[in-house]
């Protein structure tokens, strides 16, 4: 990756020009910003390609300022001061950052003075990290799903088979799935896509009853009204954009209302199950003494 310090005129449609070109020739801005100095305009991008982009921006008439080798570093945001103490490693090392942003993988990029011995600092953060990893508590968590709707032919046709399906797991009550009716499924049965709502809401209003407990919250009554939107595609393919949670809670008259109610945004941080899916989950409580 090569960042490259571009110059800007300081007037309207010049980063759009900017954009066009860069569109026009295939190239991805992988990450950066820009902003004003002085009467003109700075920006520090980043490309995979740092000599493609340059010859792209300076046949428009953009000028290039630099063209810099970066370190990437990807930083645990579950653990607070993680760039501090990142930043002291590299001042220890005598190396002085002179840019940093993020890409747009949520990785930290940094521009600095001494590349080699920011190398050896990256790379000496990076092993720590994953021996940190490896050390780290791991939960399995196994199902089993069985097809129940063969009804002898199989799936000789679109129409020949049923969507139905069983899960159970260990010493556990079994629970009778399928797909959604829009899918030719079981309206009587749990759908996949209602499983996953499901799941949220329930990771958050069980971290939500940890958190109140610990902060002397007390919760007389949770209920959650969740709901999920699924967009499909035209090849039939699909993606969920969002998922909406409406816990409606009832609290003790001595519980601090105010309190009770950022509690949900700390829930919503640790949650595993929100944590691990790639569209938002929105919050949106009602609390009543």
């Amino acid at each position: 990756m090569v960042d490259l310090t571009i110059e800007l005129e300081n007037r309207p449609g010049v980063l759009a020009r900017m954009g066009a070109a860069l569109g026009r020739a295939g190239v991805s801005i992988e990450g950066g910003g820009a902003w004003l100095a002085g009467e003109a305009g700075l920006a520090h991008f980043l490309f995979e390609d740092g000599a493609a982009a340059r010859r792209v921006l300076e046949e428009v008439g953009i000028r290039v300022l630099g063209e810099r080798e970066v370190l990437v570093q990807r930083l645990n945001q579950e653990e607070p001061g993680q760039l501090g103490k990142l930043c002291q490693r590299m001042a220890d090392a005598g190396v002085n950052i002179e840019t940093l942003y993020s890409d747009h993988n949520h990785q930290l990029v940094l521009v600095v003075d001494e590349i080699a011995k920011g190398k050896v600092v990256s790379e000496e953060w990076t092993l720590e990290q994953k021996k940190r990893e490896k050390s780290a508590k791991q939960h399995n968590y196994n199902v089993d799903i069985v097809w129940t709707g063969s009804d002898g032919k199989g799936t000789e046709s679109y129409t020949s088979y049923r969507r139905d399906f069983s899960l159970a797991g260990s010493g556990k009550p079994t629970v009778l799935g399928s797909s959604a009716p829009a899918f030719r499924g079981d309206p009587s049965r749990y759908n996949p896509e209602e499983l996953l709502v499901a799941s949220l809401s329930a990771c958050q209003m069980l971290w939500y009853l940890h958190l109140c407990s610990v902060h002397r919250i007390t919760i007389i009554d949770y209920r959650d009204n969740a709901s999920g939107t699924l967009q499909e595609n035209q090849d039939g393919s699909g993606v969920f954009t969002e998922v909406t949670l409406r816990p409606r809670i009832k609290i003790s008259p001595s519980s601090d209302r105010n309190k009770a109610i950022r509690l949900h945004h700390e829930a919503h941080r640790f949650c595993f199950i929100a944590n691990s899916v790639n569209f938002p989950v929105r919050i949106e409580p009602e609390i009543a003494s």
